[in-house]
């Protein structure tokens, strides 16, 4: 069986069939040639993945010379179909899911129902994880106003689930109850508190770790006015 090539292999091997020399890819890339054999060197990524910046830099690079854009970007994580090589738009899968702002619904994933198009870089701006770990759902229910209102979508990041930092998330609460709420810190190790931004109609609770399921990390909203 022939073994799987790592990122550096495909990115040698793409810039091998792009006619350029290491030298003449660094200058494209606002590199010196040592600078940038570094992404040519094995074990140089984490995770085996190409950071999204460094990938649309060499997209950019390699464009011209009939490398498509979708090819590097699936060495920075995104799988077939996440990007549009004729406008060059990041495609963040839609999920006909919804996490109530309310008092919860029992809900169950489904398969991807469509993709949202970003404009290339946007992501960038929103988080530095691969666009693999990104889903678009939405939302249902009134609690979490003025924040988020009934029928908003949000963008979440599943690789983000540790509860130690402070934010909006999606969470899976007494088993089957899928809920976007604030978390913030609770008055003893080992729990949290689920915040309602609507606070005079929905009190906020208090949860053992052990009572919730983490799905990730609210990163992005949108809505009508």
């Amino acid at each position: 069986m022939e073994q799987k090539k790592t990122t550096a292999e495909r990115l040698k091997a793409i810039r091998e069939r792009s006619g350029l020399s290491i030298r003449a890819m660094a200058k494209r890339v606002g590199k010196s040639p040592s600078g940038y054999l570094h992404y040519e060197s094995p074990d140089r990524f984490k995770d085996d993945i190409l950071p999204m910046r460094e990938a649309e830099a060499f997209a950019d690079a390699l464009a011209e010379r009939g490398i498509a854009r979708a090819e590097i970007m699936e060495l920075a994580g995104m799988p077939p179909g996440s990007y549009d090589d004729e406008t060059g738009d990041d495609l963040v899968p839609i999920f006909s899911v919804e996490a109530s702002a309310g008092n919860g619904a029992v809900v169950a994933y489904e398969d991807a129902v469509g993709k949202l198009a970003f404009p290339p870089g946007y992501l960038t701006h929103l988080t530095t994880t691969s666009p693999r770990n990104l889903r678009i759902i939405s939302v249902k229910g009134d609690s979490m106003l003025p924040t988020l209102s009934d029928d908003d979508i949000v963008m979440v990041d599943v690789s983000k689930r540790d509860l130690s930092y402070d934010g909006i998330f999606v969470i899976r609460d007494n088993g089957d109850a899928l809920l976007v709420k604030r978390i913030g810190r609770a008055s003893q190790a080992g729990r949290v508190t689920i915040i309602s931004d609507n606070r005079s109609v929905y009190p906020s609770v208090e949860r053992s770790l052990s009572e919730i399921e983490v799905i990730g990390r609210v990163i992005w909203a949108a809505g009508k006015i």
